[in-house]
């Protein structure tokens, strides 16, 4: 499903060049749920962009059901918004917008109907729990439950591929496990996963664990 050959990407700050990531080759196959584990500054945050469509590569080519991604920001952007759900690690809950809109917003990108808006987050809203949240804005809700909005967000669209980027680092122990089983129940319903984590709890849960220090895949 998800092929990097020879990937790398250079990024350069004042005047250096920056290997974020460094000849990657890298498989994932569909249903998969991977955990890519590093330290900080290993290259998981970049990785995960490059297959997300975020970044490009500066080197390598990427394969998604066998077709290169690649192209202009409007392709990217479309790409994106048909294959892949995000879970940021900041969440990114637009604060002054109430979480019926934070959740809405992949499907207004798409320009779906108003009323066929409303269908999808009242059903995805009422399977994850925050049906009686909708009206409230961030600062509102628990952490827990602003993740499962950011959760929400991320699969509203009916995604291929889920990529979450320290999904669980800001959660207590049971709000971490709620959020994993919501994403192993996630998997088994046939979305493939890839969670960026130094967390040996989520990474034991997983299907495979891929290990990144200074760009490279150990």
């Amino acid at each position: 499903m998800i092929e990097l050959n020879d990937v790398s990407k250079l990024f350069r700050y004042k005047g250096n060049v920056i290997k974020a990531v460094d000849k990657v080759n890298l498989s994932v196959d569909r249903n998969e749920m991977v955990a890519i584990m590093g330290p900080s500054g290993s290259g998981k945050t970049t990785l995960l962009n490059i297959i997300g469509g975020i970044y490009s590569p500066t080197k390598g080519e990427y394969f998604f059901n066998n077709n290169l991604v690649s192209g202009s920001e409007t392709e990217m952007a479309q790409f994106r918004n048909r294959n892949i759900g995000f879970i940021l690690q900041n969440l990114a809950l637009i604060k002054r917008k109430d979480i019926m809109y934070n959740i809405s917003l992949p499907l207004i990108y798409a320009r779906m109907n108003k009323e066929v808006i409303r269908k999808k987050v009242t059903d995805i809203s009422k399977y994850l729990g925050i049906y009686d949240k909708l009206d409230m804005y961030p600062h509102m809700l628990s952490g827990g439950e602003c993740q499962r909005a950011a959760i929400a967000r991320a699969i509203i669209n009916n995604p291929k591929v889920i990529l979450a980027d320290e999904p669980t680092s800001s959660l207590d122990s049971d709000m971490k496990s709620e959020i994993m089983s919501l994403l192993t129940d996630l998997n088994k319903k046939g979305i493939t996963i890839i969670i960026a984590t130094h967390d040996e709890y989520v990474s034991n849960i997983c299907n495979r664990i891929i290990r990144i220090n200074k760009g490279v895949i150990r």
